[in-house]
């Protein structure tokens, strides 16, 4: 086999790679019932990415068809499909002899390389902690069965950890329902004893409940309700107590049915029985926390936010040491922006349950929110040292590092995040915009390539991946990135600003001017397309277009020093002297340190005819920059109009001792002859 056949067999075996880590990854996420089918479909591929590497491409496209004919929705066996295609078509063009660009594919392998290796490494360890979860929720979903207080899922904010509570936690919870279980018994046997009637009244309730719970199981709404209602015509008077815990039970079973329905119908009636029932239980013990806490769950459900609030807020005051009430009130005040509020509660679960991971990964998202960058990043670091895999808690952690300038703590985090999570996109992505922040560009391009190949196809990426082209100064590739990023959003401005100056650096004028022009459009207050075009017009000649743009800039920002220098040349080119030095000045005062437009400026003191002015603007060039011969050589011409003849001589003199063989040396013997 040829070395460039073997190259290209090896390029698609490495992007084999990277898909089969993603299919991998994205296996973990599927039920136990779909593992014999998952294992099978990634054992075909693995033979696949065998076949591909040994050059039987025929073979590989044949399993490869297999997997679509039972499945035609897979679309990593699709994208398989494709890849496979493309190298049996590049084999069969070497077969026949016809060129192929080695260098491309060469370069090609050594990224693919660097990031399978990467990606490949973490695929065991991935695979391990995903076994670990299934073996966890496994136990976690035993503990659950177990407990009769199911946590209701609210509202999410766009941030708010939702995670189920750790295991540690839930066996709090298993104990608090084993001991609420003998609490109930030990009543009905008290109960049982008044009289062999009560006795009898308690096992028919109890009977008929059980009933209405294995019909909630079921799903059966009607026939859960009808035992229900059985249930509660038979409860003694009386008894309030006991009565209260019938109606939470029956109220609880209803509101699970609510939970696990996708039928808006049977949702909407459900719980509208577990509130009936809830709210009978409060009649009964008004100072049930956990009546409080069923009924803000089922208000919430209906969309009953201050209801529900009020609730939360009344079973947290019931019982004070329950951790989840507040949290879960926590929650509900994050999500309304009170966050001062959502602070109190998330310390105070803490305080209650220290292990437990999402309170502190919450009170990290408060802190950030009420400004407390220092705090904040403590409380996500709290929340790592609980739970080592937490790839949300490093992001946010190099987020606040990154704000604060500490890139490479930040880069630190978002690479932590990433050994535990390959395929998280977001940290990819943005551990690539700090790259790019630090001006590490081939570093960043490796990332965003990353993040692009693993299904990041987001205008914002290619947007970004386009400003590293830039930076690298592949051209080409910029404007292809600019003009993805464009497709999806035409009206972001920054992204059509990117695209038009991939055009100019293409020389592509047309290009240029309409992404200008449309960015200018999307935004009139946008200044860098307007700074560019300005440009444009002005190398043209079309000073009054240039002037349009620069003027309308200058508007939005009036101390912007691309502004007011470009200002200082349209005006110098249409002889408006006095206005260019103006502008030139300000210029000035917004970057003392910049030679050239220091030098404009003396120029347009020169051609408005103030000599003086322009003689001490170049004596300032001189002091910035030593080494500025042509500013030795003004300086020496303006002395001598200015009849300052031994200064100028000085000058002069100075400037051929220290470069005797500057360019316009024969001109400034003359000047000197003359003194």
């Amino acid at each position: 086999m040829s070395k460039r056949k073997k190259i290209i067999i090896a390029v698609v075996a490495i992007l084999l790679i990277l898909v089969l880590v993603v299919g991998v990854l994205l296996f973990f996420s599927k039920t136990s019932s779909g593992a014999n089918e998952a294992q099978k479909r990634l054992n075909t591929l693995t033979l696949v990415r065998t076949y591909v590497e040994k050059g039987e491409f025929a073979r590989a496209l044949a399993l490869l068809e297999n997997i679509l004919i039972a499945n035609p929705d897979d679309s990593e066996a699709s994208e398989l499909l494709d890849i496979v295609i493309i190298a049996k078509r590049a084999q069969e063009k070497l077969d026949r002899g016809e060129a192929v660009d080695r260098t491309e594919l060469e370069e090609a392998l050594a990224a693919a390389r660097e990031a399978s290796t990467r990606i490949a490494s973490a695929a065991d360890e991935a695979w391990r902690a995903a076994s670990r979860m299934r073996s966890a929720e496994n136990e976690q979903k035993k503990i659950s069965r177990e407990t009769s207080n199911k946590t209701s899922e609210t509202k999410k904010d766009k941030d708010i950890d939702e995670d189920a509570l750790s295991f540690a936690e839930k066996n709090a919870d298993s104990e608090n329902a084993r001991r609420e279980a003998e609490d109930s018994r030990a009543l009905e046997e008290r109960l049982a004893k008044k009289n062999e009637r009560l006795q009898q009244q308690i096992a028919e309730v109890n009977r008929n409940i059980g009933l209405g719970k294995q019909a909630a199981v079921s799903g059966s709404l009607r026939s859960a309700r009808e035992s229900f209602t059985q249930a509660a015509g038979l409860l003694p008077e009386g008894e309030n107590e006991f009565n209260a815990g019938k109606y939470l039970e029956m109220a609880q079973s209803l509101y699970e049915i609510a939970q696990d329905t996708h039928d808006s119908t049977i949702k909407t009636e459900a719980l509208s029985g577990s509130l009936e029932y809830t709210n009978q239980a409060l009649k009964a013990d008004s100072k049930s926390a956990k009546a409080h806490w069923l009924r803000s769950q089922i208000y919430s459900d209906q969309g009953r936010e201050p209801q529900s609030l009020a609730d939360l807020k009344e079973a947290v005051r019931l019982d004070l040491k329950n951790y989840q009430y507040v949290y879960e009130l926590g929650k509900k005040h994050y999500m309304q922006r009170q966050y001062s509020d959502a602070r109190s509660c998330f310390e105070t679960t803490i305080r209650l349950a220290p292990s437990f991971e999402s309170a502190f990964f919450n009170l990290g998202l408060t802190n950030r929110r009420l400004g407390r960058i220092d705090a904040s990043i403590e409380s996500f670091r709290g929340a790592v040292r609980i739970k080592k895999e937490y790839p949300r808690a490093y992001i946010e952690i190099a987020r606040l590092l990154a704000e604060k300038g500490d890139l490479d703590g930040a880069v630190k985090n978002y690479s932590t995040a990433i050994q535990y999570e390959p395929a998280n996109v977001q940290a990819l992505r943005e551990m690539a915009a700090v790259y790019s922040t630090q001006e590490k560009y081939k570093e960043a391009e490796r990332y965003f390539r990353e993040a692009l190949a693993l299904g990041s196809d987001d205008p914002r990426t290619n947007y970004n991946m386009a400003t590293v082209q830039l930076e690298l100064g592949n051209n080409a590739l910029a404007l292809d990135y600019a003009k993805k990023a464009v497709s999806v959003e035409p009206k972001n401005s920054v992204f059509l600003y990117t695209y038009g100056l991939a055009g100019e650096r293409n020389n592509m004028p047309d290009i240029a001017l309409q992404q200008y022009a449309r960015s200018i459009a999307s935004d009139p207050k946008y200044v860098k397309p307007r700074i560019n075009l300005g440009i444009m017009y002005l190398d043209a000649k079309r000073l009054e277009d240039a002037l349009n743009q620069f003027v309308a800039a200058h508007t939005v920002e009036p101390d912007n020093f691309e502004v007011n220098n470009n200002l200082g040349k349209v005006y110098g080119l249409k002889k408006q002297y006095d206005k260019a030095v103006e502008f030139f000045a300000r210029a000035v005062s917004k970057n003392p340190r910049d030679s050239n437009v220091r030098a404009n400026l003396a120029t347009a003191y020169i051609s408005a005819g103030l000599i003086e002015k322009a003689s001490d603007t170049y004596a300032e060039l001189i002091k910035i920059d030593p080494s500025d011969w042509d500013s030795h050589y003004e300086l020496g011409k303006l002395y001598m109009q200015l009849e300052k003849k031994s200064e100028a001589k000085s000058v002069l003199e100075n400037l051929l001792r220290k470069k005797p063989d500057y360019e316009k040396s024969a001109e400034v013997k003359k000047l000197i002859n003359t003194l």
